[in-house]
């Protein structure tokens, strides 16, 4: 059986009925690699959403970057599975081409959505990524800020201690722990301008963002 045929086996076995046939012909797959990547992003086109999602996971550990046009597309998709598989399959490949076609899920009412979006855009660690999610801070829907937070917060830029100083007297409890969790996180002991707003959530009548501020400051050596 030459290399193409077996590429052929297990890919049919994607769609399997039994799903440890499926993971086995992910694994084979993902042993592969690159020789696999160009019939796996048929195989993403195969209309069955389990196929699908089964050739995006194995396609994101492989971390081919001519997968990443056809990950972008499949974020479209009407099937849940698929976009976070998507979702996880560029954030293991890492590209920046990424990050904008990701910023919309962040208003996902779909909390796995959200938290996946959240995720990728965090271990996207690129200078545009840090760029867009500076530049919806200011949306006006709380997921899109919650989320744009906590991924600049796993990024670590600098560049971000301002605007989240600015969202701890945020509206939403959620995007004031969030941002001063991410300032825990990004913010050293020479960022004084950090602790007197810090200190002033201790008193905030949500407990979750006192604790926060509390823990983020203790980092700081405060």
């Amino acid at each position: 059986m030459s290399e193409q045929q077996e590429i052929a086996v297990h890919i049919a076995e994607l769609g399997a009925a039994d799903s440890q046939a499926q993971e086995r012909a992910v694994e084979s797959l993902i042993k592969i690699g690159a020789a696999a990547v160009d019939m796996l992003i048929d195989a993403v086109n195969d209309g069955d959403a389990t196929v699908c999602a089964n050739a995006v996971e194995a396609l994101g550990q492989i971390g081919d970057e001519r997968a990443v046009g056809p990950m972008i597309i499949a974020l479209q998709d009407t099937d849940a599975n698929v976009v976070i598989a998507a979702m996880n399959a560029l954030r293991r490949i890492g590209d920046p081409r990424a990050v904008h076609p990701l910023i919309p899920f962040l208003s996902s009412d779909d909390i796995y959505i959200h938290f996946n979006a959240t995720l990728a855009l965090g271990q996207l660690k690129h200078g545009q990524t840090v760029d867009a999610l500076l530049e919806i801070l200011d949306s006006d829907d709380a997921r899109v800020r919650h989320g744009s937070v906590v991924a600049l917060g796993r990024i670590g830029d600098g560049r971000a201690i301002e605007p989240l100083i600015g969202l701890l007297n945020d509206e939403e409890g959620k995007v004031r722990y969030s941002a001063a969790y991410a300032l825990g996180d990004i913010a050293t002991e020479a960022d004084n301008q950090v602790i007197a707003p810090l200190r002033a959530l201790l008193t905030d009548s949500d407990f979750n963002v006192a604790n926060a501020a509390r823990e983020a400051l203790a980092k700081l050596g405060v």
